[in-house]
């Protein structure tokens, strides 16, 4: 932690960088705006070929016409260029309700981008002719009622509000929530409020105590959290209670917590915490959870600094900057103090996963069961757990981000064969050593963290094992492989009988003999056929073992993280 960090922390959320941040914001979102809805364009045309067609037609229609509500500020202030977008936004969206979603096959409604067309009609008001008042009133009602229908407006089928209580992800129902709220509240329809708020009042009270909402579970709960969809389900639902005036504050402070806590302190979320996704770092949603406690004020001040994060206001992804300017404008504002990340000590949830955090050392643990491997098999978008650990170092940076994948046990922490993935909720005890159930036998995990950093795994089975530990380093990373010089290019390339890896930030040792594999290829749940691009390519040290291995990970002395 440097001194410019401390200085930071203890700042917090100041009046003069949110206003700059959102000045940065509002700078950014029109050229990327103007690119993206030019005339001409489509949904196939503006979007990453490599995305799958809904990916695309949603990322059109729904999640960068978010855009909107700043792009409103803007033509509040005369910007013709930024009205007349606007108004494509608009006619978009009559387009995609009238048209073009029964002629493409698509049924999704707008849930992402109704509470900004909602809240650009309302800063656009005033200045509108009487007719465009009429006709977008008609159209964010028309668009209204189409999400309440598609959500069943919001009766759940079942009383377990996670993905079963809709048949949908729960984040989405919550996103939707928000919107219809905020609908209601401006177009003065109290039935949207009372449908909304009722819903979202049964969320929060269905929400884990630990400080998470689920996606995949079960009646016992084995699920644990997501750090790429709670932040989601959490946000929206703070914001509704916020304009209810009914937060409870400490809730929502542990919803930001448990994320920060699954942080580490170059703010890289860690996969192996989350149930079904990859998360690489702090999203725009739920950022105002953050804002509602001193450790969470320090966390923005350094996560969303510019100067550190430049692409946070200039990498024109255009959702992204409409909701942290949204949430920036709904964030308690004040003194911060030091996160979590950049203290020592340790995290756990009522389940066995947790974080430790000592000598530089961020060193995550995992007991928890392949659960989505029971619910969700099939689906993309849920990932199976199949890794134990994470760590990374404060200097060094990320070396092992316990990354997940899809029917793929080549990613799985330990396996026996085929055997690969935890069947049952294992456990984590009180010096934080995780046992994981596998189908034919039991697993042990433990960190020990000093000067270096051990990793200690054993099984209780007499047949052979495998450890396989994928390594944070990508295509073009310059690596030596027991003194030798390797290259991480586009050939598949495998190395027996290893003992080292190094780079010049860290080194890995192993107990065993290893193979160095290059490379592993992710799971895409986004892009079509699942393919990956060759930048999330990783390599993985794969060890055979009886009974116990060890993996001992030291920092370079001239890594400056």
């Amino acid at each position: 932690m440097t001194e410019q960090d401390q200085n930071w922390f203890q700042e917090g959320l100041t009046d003069s960088f949110v206003e700059d941040l959102k000045q940065r914001i509002e700078a950014a979102i029109l050229p990327g705006a103007e690119k993206y809805f030019e005339e001409g364009g489509n949904a196939y045309t503006q979007n990453s070929p490599d995305l799958k067609r809904a990916e695309m037609a949603v990322n059109y229609f729904d999640y960068q016409p978010c855009a909107v509500s700043v792009l409103a500020v803007l033509a509040a202030k005369g910007n013709r260029s930024a009205e007349m977008i606007v108004r494509r936004i608009f006619d978009n969206v009559s387009y995609y309700l009238e048209e073009w979603r029964s002629q493409e096959g698509f049924t999704t409604s707008l849930r992402r981008s109704q509470l900004h067309l909602v809240l650009a009609y309302e800063i656009l008001y005033d200045l509108l002719d009487s007719d465009i008042q009429t006709r977008w009133r008609a159209l964010l009602l028309r668009s209204a009622v189409d999400m309440l229908e598609h959500f069943d407006h919001f009766q759940e089928k079942l009383p377990a509000l996670d993905n079963r209580g809709f048949g949908t992800g729960i984040n989405h129902v919550a996103i939707a929530a928000e919107g219809i709220w905020r609908t209601g509240y401006v177009l003065d329809q109290p039935n949207f409020c009372e449908m909304a708020g009722g819903f979202i009042d049964r969320l929060i009270d269905y929400g884990h105590p630990d400080g998470y909402f689920e996606e995949h579970t079960n009646d016992e709960r084995e699920g644990g959290p997501s750090l790429v969809y709670t932040p989601l389900t959490a946000g929206c639902a703070y914001m509704v209670s916020r304009w209810r005036q009914v937060a409870d504050v400490a809730r929502f402070a542990r919803c930001g917590a448990l994320f920060r806590n699954f942080c580490d302190s170059h703010i890289r979320a860690m996969p192996f915490a989350d149930e079904r996704a990859n998360p690489h770092g702090l999203g725009p949603y739920g950022v105002a959870l953050h804002a509602l406690s001193l450790e969470g004020r320090g966390f923005l001040r350094k996560a969303l600094n510019p100067e550190d994060n430049p692409s946070l206001t200039s990498n024109g992804r255009l959702e992204y900057l409409s909701r942290l300017y949204f949430e920036l404008d709904n964030s308690e504002r004040g003194p911060g103090t030091t996160p979590e990340p950049w203290q020592d000590g340790s995290f756990r949830i009522t389940l066995p996963l947790g974080v430790q955090r000592a000598n530089g050392w961020h060193a995550g643990i995992s007991g928890m069961r392949a659960l989505n491997r029971t619910l969700s098999p099939d689906g993309d978008y849920a990932l199976d757990r199949q890794t134990l650990v994470y760590l990374s170092h404060d200097r060094a940076g990320t070396i092992v981000s316990g990354a997940k994948s899809k029917k793929n046990p080549d990613w799985s922490t330990i396996r026996i064969g085929e055997d690969a993935y935890p069947v049952r909720t294992g456990q984590l005890d009180e010096g934080f050593q995780a046992t994981a159930h596998y189908e034919a036998f039991n697993a042990t995990a433990s960190w020990t963290l000093d000067r270096d950093a051990e990793l200690a795994l054993s099984t209780d089975s007499d047949e052979p094992a495998t450890a396989q530990i994928v390594l944070e380093l990508c295509t073009g990373s310059s690596i030596e492989v027991d003194g030798k010089a390797i290259s991480l290019d586009d050939t598949q390339e495998t190395v027996e009988s290893v003992t080292t890896v190094s780079t010049s930030k860290w080194t890995v040792r192993c107990s065993e003999p290893a193979s160095f594999i290059w490379y592993l290829s992710p799971f895409d749940p986004y892009s079509e056929a699942n393919k990956s691009a060759p930048g999330s390519r990783r390599p993985v040290l794969r060890v055979p073992f009886y009974g116990s291995v060890s993996f001992t990970f030291s920092p370079s002395e001239s890594s400056d993280g």
